[in-house]
């Protein structure tokens, strides 16, 4: 029988399962004193408790401590795909989006130290503006989480937490570096704070920069103009162009806290500059070259949170956060000389200013169940400043929940109910002049929606080892401005966009239930899950094309081959089940020796035209080998990784993907080969007089192998990153 990649990965899986018994049996015979115990993660997984991963119903996963400083990057997405049921939608080395069971974008909630933000996630290359380093850690719950973040929390959320402040501690700090072979990135970070009983201050700061990273120098279809026969070779191999960022970002926060609560203040300021690649071509024989789209982003982000304690036990929690976040882009320029195009309609000017509001009530114990009521107020404006993508527009949205929790011997419960309301109106006014008529008009520039959603979960604890976990939950989101009303070009994508006035809100009933078991050395979760969603909404290709900004015809439908021709999107709607099966084990065989799993099988489906959805992550598997060698010459805490990630080849969903139109060009592919990435890391301490010095250095791709995940947005132009070396230093102080 000949077995594919992730056919060997599961029967490994198998192995591990069976193996761990007796192999920890055999490690606590030979190695009784040894303490090689796994440690239990704590989540924020309720408003109530903090509760350890494996007690929960939902599926959680954390990434802190070295585990943190091993993934960090500056792509969140590549961050996170580690985790079984997460994957990375990537532009390059500076760009990844968290896909979570095959839902991301406005489906993916992010939370930053779990209140709301904002950073106009409509597009497949909108990356989170958020720095990996300033977090002390990141947890990511899988599966809909409307009940407590309403819309957009479809597929689950991603919340990145900063470091506690610091009451009662004195001043610690920590400086850090990064380098990156690929593409000569390079990071630079500090963190500071100190507080004393009741005053405690926190402050950050991180630069990063990288050029154009580089892939495996293969064959390539160098010289293909539009007209050249259909075929699947990267254009660009070696360097690739106009892929080069900056960013800077810098965090303060400030709290005070008494017998009768506590008051914070955190302000966040994350700017980058980036380069995307596109390509052009002056005519029919004309070969393609490479073009510039560049990108400046500021997102600005305040929160005000406080808890109030009363004599009935009861918590008062109200909350206030405060986004600007500002986007300017150029269709033809990179972001070093874009400013030339400022004011003109090529260029792309857009301000989101966004308040969140929320007033939490935490109530003592009414028989068996604790539980918060809360209130939340969002008022959202959009600016279009300048350019032709997405109309100037406000929504607000009003919501109201309860969740409650029990505790019993053999049970956790956990259940919950929301109503919200959401309205968007886009104005009639000389703002919106572009699209007015085009794409909507005064009988639907306004839409309203409202739903109400719910969530039931359940642990049960069988015995010591063993529990079952289960979740149905309820989920829903409006469509955004942009899925609404749209109308035209899309500079880092390379597209035409449309919208549809007319799309209803996404609703969605999930189910999940897993098995698990836990020792002191071992961890398993196997999880199957379906996902059902009415209305679900994608972006497809339409088959036409449209002249970009500054070409002959601008804007209209022309051929394929025409100067400047760039696809034509649209907004639409269908009915969708998405389905899939996650396991991850891990082991510590003894003092030296671990090891850990993860595995997806993954599928999406459009139920009303039986055809795959769009953007569906391709299966696979990820295993890694850990050696812990015994401390020696002032090295302590050393670790030795070597991993190897699977992946099954996967074919494009037709008209419904997005890049669909590289299956049928001269250059790139949407479909996609399986591929094998090998991984090695090692990690260590060094104490120091008064100081702790941690190490860390990786080859990240070892055998340069050069290769396309499915859920590259470059595909149609290049491959996946190729060998990269990887150094990292933190010093705490």
């Amino acid at each position: 029988m000949k077995l594919n990649k992730i056919t060997l990965a599961v029967y490994c899986a198998s192995g591990i399962v069976c193996l761990s018994a007796p192999l920890t049996a055999m490690a606590q015979a030979t190695q009784e004193n040894s303490n090689t115990l796994l440690p239990a993660i704590t989540v924020s997984a309720s408003p109530i408790h903090d509760h350890e991963a494996f007690e929960v119903p939902s599926q959680i996963d954390s990434i802190t401590d070295e585990q943190k400083m091993a993934q960090e990057s500056g792509s969140l997405g590549k961050m996170l795909e580690s985790i079984p049921g997460v994957n990375n939608q990537s532009a390059g080395a500076q760009s990844g989006k968290p896909v979570i069971r095959g839902l991301t974008g406005n489906r993916v909630k992010l939370l930053s130290n779990g209140q709301a933000t904002d950073y106009q996630a409509y597009g497949t290359r909108h990356n989170p503006n958020t720095e990996p380093y300033l977090a002390e850690r990141v947890e990511v719950i899988r599966g809909p989480q409307s009940v407590l973040y309403g819309s957009e929390a479809m597929g689950g959320v991603v919340n990145v937490l900063q470091a506690e402040l610091p009451y009662g501690q004195e001043m610690k700090g920590q400086v850090a570096t990064e380098y990156n072979s690929n593409n000569q990135e390079k990071m630079l970070g500090a963190k500071i704070g100190a507080g004393s009983e009741k005053f405690a201050i926190n402050a950050g700061v991180a630069i990063r920069e990288g050029d154009n990273f580089t892939v495996p120098n293969t064959s390539s279809s160098e010289g293909a103009t539009p007209s050249s026969a259909i075929g699947d070779k990267p254009l660009f191999v070696g360097e690739v162009p106009n892929t080069n960022f900056k960013n800077r970002t810098g965090n303060i926060a400030l709290g005070y806290q008494d017998d009768w609560g506590k008051v914070e203040l955190r302000h966040t300021q994350w700017t980058a500059y980036q380069n995307f690649l596109g390509i052009e071509a002056a005519n029919a024989v004309s070969e393609y070259e490479a073009l510039a789209t560049g990108q400046r982003l500021q997102n600005d982000e305040t929160q005000l949170s406080a808890e109030f304690y009363t004599d009935n036990d009861w918590v008062i929690k109200p909350s206030w956060t405060h986004t600007r976040n500002a986007r300017e882009a150029s269709h033809d320029l990179p972001f070093e000389t874009m400013s030339a195009d400022k004011g003109t309609e090529e260029y792309l000017d857009l301000l989101v200013k966004r308040d969140d509001f929320k007033l939490a009530l935490e109530h003592p114990k009414v028989g068996d169940f604790e539980g918060e009521i809360g209130f939340e107020v969002t008022e959202k404006q959009q600016t279009l400043r300048s350019g032709h993508l997405t109309p100037s527009a406000d929504e607000s949205k009003r919501a109201i929940y309860v969740f409650e929790e029990a505790d019993y011997d053999k049970w956790l419960v956990q259940f919950g109910a929301r109503y919200d309301t959401v309205s968007i109106k886009a104005p009639l006014g000389e703002e919106n002049e572009h699209f007015v008529g085009d794409i909507f008009d005064a009988t639907n520039n306004k839409r309203d929606f409202d739903v109400v959603t719910g969530s039931l979960g359940a642990t049960y604890r069988v015995d010591s080892q063993w529990s079952i976990a289960g979740n149905i939950a309820r989920g829903f989101r409006a469509p955004s401005i942009f899925e609404l009303y749209a109308g035209g070009e899309h500079g880092g994508v390379q597209a035409y966009q449309i919208g549809n006035p007319d799309l209803e809100a996404e609703t969605a009933i999930n189910t999940d239930l897993s098995l698990r078991w836990q020792s002191p050395k071992s961890q398993v979760v196997a999880t199957v899950y379906q996902n059902w969603i009415d209305n679900y909404i994608y972006l497809a290709n339409t088959g036409l094309y449209r002249a970009k900004e500054g070409a002959p015809n601008e804007g209209q439908v022309v051929a394929s081959t025409a100067p400047g021709a760039i696809p034509e999107m649209k907004a639409e709607q269908t009915d969708a089940t998405i389905y899939g099966f996650e396991f991850s084990a891990k082991h510590q065989f003894n003092q030296a020796w671990s090891t850990d799993l993860a595995l997806e099988l993954i599928a999406g489906m459009d139920t009303k035209n039986s055809q795959d959805l769009p953007l569906m992550p391709a299966n696979n598997a990820k295993l890694n080998v850990h050696y812990h060698p015994q401390d020696f010459a002032g090295l302590s805490q050393q670790k030795v990784s070597v991993g190897v990630k699977l992946v099954d080849a996967k074919n494009s969903a037709g008209a419904y993907e997005p890049f669909s139109q590289f299956d049928n060009l001269p250059i790139g592919t949407a479909s996609t080969d399986a591929y094998a990435l090998w991984n090695v890391n090692y990690q260590t301490a060094v104490k120091l007089d008064k100081q702790t010095l941690h190490l860390s250095a990786a080859v990240e791709n070892l055998f340069d192998t050069p290769y396309v995940d499915f859920l590259n947005t470059y595909k149609g132009y290049t491959l996946n990153l190729g060998r990269n070396i990887q150094l990292k230093a933190r010093l705490d102080f």
